[in-house]
């Protein structure tokens, strides 16, 4: 696909508010599922994989849990065997997200966990993307909130001030915070 189709598809679902509206720009992903289900070149497998992700926001959206979930879980499946492990960690903290707000806190911390174990066995424990899935993962286990670590700003829970202060924290070892 083209840049310019993501991003109108991008707004079609952000404009989308009726269920009739969702169920149109559900179709749309549905057909890129559909054409990029039986190839094999990487952008192909990449288009299906968002479809899919993007599908699985729609159903939740529509009150289908059960199949939001299947697509998120397809997404990360494809994302994943593709070696796209940074997208697929990204529908991971999604997924985790959904399964919380579903009271599922076992599985989202699972969710967590497991795209922080995938980080790790793809660019080694010293990589930002894998600090930002540990602090993504330890917030989750210290508040029960998911969050994305780029936006993870002043938090109490975390031992985290404005400008990386620790709210008094200093003495205290970091296995005690």
């Amino acid at each position: 696909m083209q840049s310019e189709t993501y991003v109108l598809l991008h707004r079609m679902v952000c404009a989308a508010q009726t269920q009739s509206e969702m169920e149109i720009v559900l179709r749309r992903f549905q057909e890129i599922i559909e054409a990029t289900s039986n190839s094999t070149y990487g952008q192909d497998l990449f288009d299906g994989a968002w479809a899919l992700a993007c599908s699985a926001g729609l159903y939740s959206r529509l009150g289908e849990p059960q199949l939001a979930e299947q697509a998120y879980q397809e997404a990360i499946e494809l994302f994943d065997t593709n070696d796209m492990t940074f997208n697929a960690s990204a529908i991971r903290l999604a997924l985790a997200r959904f399964l919380a707000q579903r009271g599922r806190y076992d599985d989202a911390e699972d969710t967590l966990r497991q795209s922080l174990i995938s980080l790790v066995r793809v660019w080694g424990v010293e990589d930002h993307r894998v600090f930002s899935a540990e602090e993504e993962l330890r917030h989750f286990q210290l508040t029960g909130e998911v969050i994305e670590a780029y936006r993870h700003g002043m938090c109490q829970a975390c031992g985290i001030g404005d400008h990386g202060a620790d709210f008094g924290q200093e003495g205290r070892d970091k296995a005690e915070r």
